[in-house]
């Protein structure tokens, strides 16, 4: 009986141990799933991070080289243009000094009829002057682009003149000064 008894408790033992070491066993299954997992999603973070940094290396590479091309594509529309413009310049001003020349055949008007403006109008032009009689008085816009397009002050200029509003003054220098003069007088007294 002792026998028997004695092999009831090892058989129970044994039993109860076996319970024990498949629960440890599925705890370790389970420990070892959650740490190959953590592992794993580590491992995946750093290798997305890594393919991120890899990425935003090249697309910055490929950003600086492609800014770096339009820079000098850009620079160098930029000088093209202030080139032109330059040019332009330059030849306006030749052009209205040339205007003389060209005026005396164009328009019949003698070089030393012309008087130099610039502003609002290049030339005002005393045409016979130079013989001693005015035939006419003309105002002269000198143009040297493919546009003769009028500023808005040089349109006003043409308008008055086509409408007939102009005049003609005289201003005595001496008569003016005694006048204001005379008013400064009057009102340091007053």
């Amino acid at each position: 009986m002792f026998e028997s008894l004695l092999l009831v408790v090892i058989i129970v033992l044994v039993a109860y141990y076996q319970f024990k070491l498949r629960s440890i066993r599925e705890k370790i299954h389970v420990l070892a799933v959650e740490e190959a997992k953590r592992l794993f999603d580590d491992w995946r973070r750093s290798e997305l991070e890594m393919v991120k940094k890899s990425i935003e290396e090249s697309l910055r590479r490929d950003f600086k080289s492609q800014l770096e091309r339009w820079k000098l594509a850009e620079e160098e529309r930029i000088r093209e243009d202030a080139v032109k413009r330059s040019l332009t310049t330059i030849l306006g001003k030749v052009g209205e000094e040339l205007a003389p020349l060209v005026l005396f055949s164009s328009l019949n008007i003698e070089p030393k009829d012309l008087r130099h403006l610039g502003s609002p109008v290049d030339y005002v032009a005393f045409k016979g002057i130079s013989r001693g009689t005015i035939e006419e008085i003309l105002f002269i816009e000198v143009k040297t682009s493919e546009s003769s397009r009028l500023s808005d002050i040089e349109r006003e200029v043409k308008r008055a003149v086509e409408e007939k509003r102009v005049k003609y003054a005289i201003v005595n220098i001496r008569e003016e000064l005694e006048k204001l003069l005379g008013k400064q007088l009057q009102s340091s007294e007053g």
